[in-house]
C-alpha cells in the first residue's frame, strides 16, 4: 500500500541519516541541517496531500489539508535550495511536528476505541502492531526534544536514536503490510456492516 511505501521511506532516510552522521560528525561529509530537516518536510506533505495523514494523526482529505501539505512541502524545498534563510524556522517545524505528532499520536493509540483497547485483546499481528506504533512514536517524541533542544545528545547518540527510529519505520511498515493481509479492509467492512 501507498503508507507502508511512505513508511519504507521515512525508515530509508532516518537509517541513512543515522549512519552518515556517524561520518559527518568526524568531519568527513559535508552537511547541512536546513536541507535534511526541508527533505523531511517534503517527505511528511506527500503523506498530507496523498493520503491526508499528518504527523498528528489522520484526517478526511480536503482541500485545507492539500493546502497545508503543499505549503509544507514548499517550505521544505525552500530550506532544501536555500539553506539558511529559514534555518530556525524549519529546525522548530521539525521539532515541533515530531515532537507534538509524536505526543497525540501515542494518545490516540490509548484513547482511541479503534485502536491498541481493541488490538491488545487480539493475540498475534495486532499485538505487534500496538508495540511498533509505540516505538515509533516515542521515537518521534525524543527525537523531537532533540531537535527543538540541540545540544541535549552528542551527534553519536542522535545517530544512533535515529537508527533505532529508521529500523522502528521498517518493524511499523512490515506490521501494517501484514494487518492488511491477514485482515483486508473489504472483509473488515463487511463484517462492520453486518453488525
Amino acid at each position: 500500500s501507498l503508507e507502508v511505501v511512505i513508511l519504507l521511506v521515512f525508515g530509508v532516510f532516518m537509517l541513512i541519516f543515522g549512519l552518515l552522521l556517524f561520518r559527518i560528525h568526524t568531519g568527513e561529509l559535508p552537511y547541512s541541517p536546513d536541507s535534511t530537516y526541508g527533505l523531511f518536510l517534503v517527505i511528511v506533505a506527500f503523506q498530507i496531500i496523498t493520503m491526508g495523514k499528518t504527523p498528528f494523526g489522520d484526517l478526511r482529505r480536503s482541500w485545507p489539508i492539500i493546502i497545508i501539505g503543499i505549503s509544507t512541502a514548499v517550505i521544505g524545498m525552500l530550506a532544501c535550495f536555500v539553506p539558511g534563510p529559514v534555518s530556525a524556522l524549519v529546525r522548530s517545524l521539525v521539532g515541533v511536528l515530531l515532537f507534538a505528532g509524536g505526543i497525540a499520536l501515542l494518545l490516540q493509540l490509548f484513547f482511541s476505541a479503534e485502536k491498541a483497547r481493541i488490538w491488545l485483546k487480539v493475540p498475534g499481528i495486532l499485538r505487534q502492531l500496538t508495540l511498533a506504533c509505540i516505538l515509533v512514536y516515542v521515537m518521534s517524541i525524543i527525537l523531537g526534544m532533540v531537535t527543538l533542544l540541540p545540544g541535549i545528545t552528542t551527534d553519536r547518540e542522535t545517530a544512533v536514536l535515529l537508527i533505532v527510529y529508521g529500523i522502528s519505520f521498517f518493524y511499523l511498515s512490515w506490521c501494517i503490510q501484514k494487518v492488511s493481509r491477514v485482515y483486508p479492509p473489504s472483509e473488515t467492512k463487511a463484517q462492520v456492516g453486518s453488525q
